[in-house]
């Protein structure tokens, strides 16, 4: 496995998402648990590990009633 630069636009994505879910007193658990995506992806998503799909970030804004756009 290669270790690769995290791409910027993932930091950004992830730093945003748990600023967001900080804010509305989620843990990581609490909001895998409510929106249905394994607590520990949602850690990769927001440390800049993973790279996910449109389908969980629908899920993720959903679960913090923002709009998909407000992700980024």
């Amino acid at each position: 496995m290669t270790n690769q630069p995290v791409k910027p636009h993932r930091a950004r994505l992830g730093r945003n998402i748990r600023i967001l879910r900080i804010r509305r007193g989620l843990s990581l658990r609490k909001f895998g648990q409510m929106i249905g995506v394994d607590y520990a992806y949602l850690s990769n998503i927001e440390t800049a590990k993973a790279n996910t799909t449109v389908d969980v970030l629908a899920k993720i804004a959903d679960g913090l009633e923002v709009d998909i756009r407000d992700l980024f």
